[in-house]
């Protein structure tokens, strides 16, 4: 009889970390957004399905890939929700931007987003291949958000957006690791170290959200 295994339990754990970073600060902004506007629905839903996405990587792409045959499409439940997930983050800015000064090219940016966001996951179904996901992240963070994030912090939002920024930048950290392929001793691998990296960096963003409704970026 065989009995069950976790075939990757670090790159599992450290998926969790992230899911459970992404679920707390969703329960923590929940509460503290009681009648959140259109911007803070987008934020809430980034890390609710960043939640949803990582817990999904940890068990069907890690701990348990071995039971799935290859090709079956296991991965794309985790693939898909951080595809969604990371669309959420830019329709959070875009919103966010637009209600501290008017933003001409609001729909524009929206449409953009949802479009590429639509290409991205056709692509991902289509060649299974987790590398159009890793494209639109990059598309999102640099070509999207970054520019909004510059934006508001040129409004006054100074402590929310270098806390926005910072957490982007450690973000850009995630491809050096892959391509270096970093590891510490046989318990850290690349892979864990970028998960820890994304935790981080959904802390982060927490952090920054916690700024969103405190005037003039005063002390909360």
């Amino acid at each position: 009889m065989n009995f069950p295994y976790i075939y990757e339990p670090m790159t599992a754990a450290t998926d969790l970390l992230i899911a459970a970073v992404s679920l707390y600060a969703f329960l923590r902004l929940k509460r503290r957004w009681t009648k959140p506007n259109l911007s803070e629905c987008w934020y809430l839903m980034f890390f609710l399905l960043m939640a949803v996405s990582t817990t999904f990587g940890a068990f069907l792409n890690h701990a348990f890939a071995y039971v799935f045959p290859p090709g079956n499409g296991n991965f794309l439940p985790n693939w898909l929700s951080n595809v969604l997930a990371v669309s959420c983050y830019a329709m959070a800015l875009i919103e966010r931007a637009d209600s501290v000064r008017r933003l001409p090219p609001r729909k524009a940016l929206a449409i953009a987003v949802l479009a590429e966001s639509v290409a991205i996951m056709v692509l991902t179904l289509w060649k299974r291949d987790f590398l159009f996901a890793e494209i639109h992240i990059a598309v999102i963070l640099y070509v999207f958000s970054l520019p909004l994030q510059i934006r508001l912090w040129r409004d006054g939002y100074q402590r929310e957006n270098v806390i926005a920024i910072v957490a982007t930048a450690v973000m850009s950290l995630i491809p050096v690791v892959l391509i270096g392929k970093w590891h510490i001793g046989n318990w850290l691998i690349d892979f864990d170290i970028s998960h820890i990296l994304i935790a981080t960096a959904m802390y982060l963003y927490y952090r920054a959200g916690l700024l969103w409704r405190v005037p003039n970026c005063s002390v909360a």
